[in-house]
């Protein structure tokens, strides 16, 4: 079991400021005594005389801070005790005041290079594997806690109100304009383009049915029907494979001018918008469509507890994020001065709010310590100093009075 030094030190002190006191008593009747058969014992007895008053007085004044001397109730003793509360809600003042006052927590702030002291640390693999294994495991605490309700009610405020308040039809119309203005549409027309191919090869029989339902006895019997889905289905297939392949292709100069046409009327059109916010709250209001987002979300939560518990690749991927964002913090001077700016601000600002809360929770917890337990911890903070107090009370005592007495002696 570990013993407090300070606690041990003080004992120790305490016991040789009682002995001294006991030392000079002593010295006292001993000098009493002989002081009818030798003159000079006067002067011993005068300074023992005066150290055991010393001695005493520093004694009472050292003891009446933390308990009444000898039990006693005398007025004005056991200050520390008595006084508790009040000591409680002083020194969470002056904690406020003098180590979390704005200025000067904003003063040691804008000395540290947060972002760039961080981004060191994180820079070292050890360090980089740590917090991502940390994060991970946030999440996964986070993903666990999450109810059923609690992930509609998330889906409800952070993903379907904001939608709710927007507008389907001139949303879509812009995202569209977007695309089509940043050539980001082509691949996917492309791409639709060669799967109708595709589709053309894959329905043939059926195809060929329906131009033979479609065509006369007279003409299925000189087999004209097999002519005509042949050139149908072959023309089909060359056109779309071929305006996949080419960008300035007619047929992809019509589709972009339907799509044109249709941002147009995505954002302009009084049915359009009608119609989209008719679709957006059909389907916000069906059930299915809600059990579908949870399922999803809770899928997802899933997947993610999972690869926090079961396997290190989410870990590592998260940890190579964090040590490469951490070397570009280290290398871009105005990213981290950026980020030591909102870091620097957003710690300002908890200071503020937080101040008095520090104050307070201080005061509270002196509150709730009893009166010993009080006066027993301060006296250990404070240490063996006060009993030297009790000390040097004897010899200065002693020699004060040892000085008057030769004063006395002296000039009278």
């Amino acid at each position: 079991m570990s013993r407090n030094p300070t606690a041990g030190g003080l004992r120790a002190m305490r016991r040789v400021a009682t002995g001294l006191l006991i030392a000079v008593s002593i010295l006292y009747v001993i000098a009493h005594l002989m002081e009818r058969t030798h003159p000079w014992a006067a002067f011993v007895r005068a300074f023992a005389e005066a150290a055991m008053v010393g001695a005493l007085a520093d004694w009472f004044a050292v003891t009446a801070l933390f308990r009444h001397p000898l039990g006693i109730p005398i007025p004005h003793t056991a200050v520390i005790p008595r006084s508790k509360d009040r000591i409680g809600e002083g020194l969470g003042r002056f904690v406020e005041e003098n180590f979390l006052a704005p200025q000067i927590v904003a003063e040691k702030i804008r000395s540290t290079d947060l972002a760039g002291s961080l981004a060191r640390w994180m820079t070292t693999p050890d360090n980089s594997g740590m917090a991502a294994a940390g994060v991970m495991r946030a999440l996964s605490v986070v993903a666990h806690s999450l109810t059923d309700e609690d992930l509609a009610r998330l889906i409800r405020k952070h993903l379907l109100t904001p939608v709710e308040r927007r507008e389907l039809a001139p949303l879509f119309g812009k995202m569209l304009a977007v695309l089509m203005t940043e050539q980001g549409h082509k691949p996917v027309v492309a791409a639709l383009l060669r799967r109708s191919a595709d589709w053309i090869r894959e329905y043939e029989p059926q195809l060929r049915d329906a131009v033979r339902d479609r065509t006369s006895w007279l003409w299925r019997r000189f087999s004209m029907d097999q002519r005509i889905a042949d050139s149908m289905l072959s023309a089909l297939d060359e056109t779309f494979r071929t305006a996949a392949d080419d960008p300035n292709h007619t047929l992809r100069l019509r589709i972009d001018e339907a799509l044109d046409r249709l941002c147009q009327q995505l954002m302009l059109s009084p049915q359009f918008l009608a119609e989209g916010e008719r679709f957006k709250k059909q389907l916000f209001e069906h059930a299915a469509f809600d059990d579908y987002l949870r399922r999803t979300a809770r899928d997802f939560l899933d997947r993610l507890t999972s690869s926090a518990t079961d396997g290190s690749a989410a870990s590592a991927s998260v940890a190579r994020w964090l040590h490469d964002t951490a070397q570009t913090v280290l290398t871009d001077e105005s990213l981290r001065a950026e980020l030591n700016s909102m870091a620097r601000s957003t710690l300002i600002r908890l200071f503020e709010l937080q101040r008095m809360q520090v104050a307070h929770l201080i005061a509270d917890t002196v509150k709730q310590w009893d009166a010993d337990t009080l006066a027993s911890r301060m006296e250990n903070a404070i240490g063996p100093d006060l009993q030297y107090i009790r000390v040097n009370g004897t010899l200065i005592g002693g020699l004060v009075g040892l000085v008057i007495h030769i004063v006395t002696t002296t000039l009278l």
